[in-house]
């Protein structure tokens, strides 16, 4: 099979695919940093949700993670994820909740090309840019996620939490999945 060079190549796939199929769409993917740079935002010491594309079936989203930004504890509200590192390194951290506390079941360094995948069956997880430099990821839910649980620290408990998008590439979007 051919490499996916091109974030619309990528888009038509996923189109095509069978939910059975989208991890083998995933790993043929060989797209430049450049490409994705048109889908970019960064906001100072946070990270960036950009949404590149929205279907009924999937998402995909480009997250720009500027030194230091890291994402609460959350869940998945029940869909599948993939993360692809585009570029720079990310740390993930997956937990398991046993009453009220956490416990560390495991942890990667995701480099450019890295796939990581994580369900809400596989328990939690935070993602952390903790390197001297940005990084890009690029995170595919089948299906879409409107809502889903982030932990808070300050009051010890999860919330469910309306997801948005910093950016949104208009033109891909579906009118029926629009937010």
């Amino acid at each position: 099979m051919q490499p996916i060079t091109s974030i619309e190549n990528l888009i038509e796939c996923f189109d095509d695919a069978e939910p059975s199929e989208q991890v083998s769409v995933l790993k043929r993917t060989n797209i430049s940093v450049s490409d994705f740079e048109k889908y970019a935002s960064w906001i100072n010491g946070e990270y960036s949700r950009n949404c590149i594309a929205r279907r009924d079936s999937f998402e995909m989203i480009l997250i720009c993670w500027d030194e230091d930004a890291k994402t609460p504890i959350h869940d998945h509200g029940g869909q599948h994820c993939w993360v692809l590192q585009v570029s720079g390194t990310i740390t993930e951290k997956r937990f398991e909740q046993n009453d009220g506390s956490f416990t560390l079941e495991d942890e990667a360094v995701l480099n450019a090309g890295s796939l990581s995948y994580m369900n809400d069956k596989m328990g939690y997880h935070t993602l952390e840019n903790n390197s001297k430099s940005r990084a890009l990821t690029l995170h595919i839910y089948a299906n879409p996620i409107d809502q889903c649980n982030v932990f808070n620290e300050e009051k010890s408990e999860f919330e469910i939490k309306e997801m948005v998008y910093d950016t949104m590439h208009k033109m891909e979007l579906s009118t029926a999945s629009k937010k």
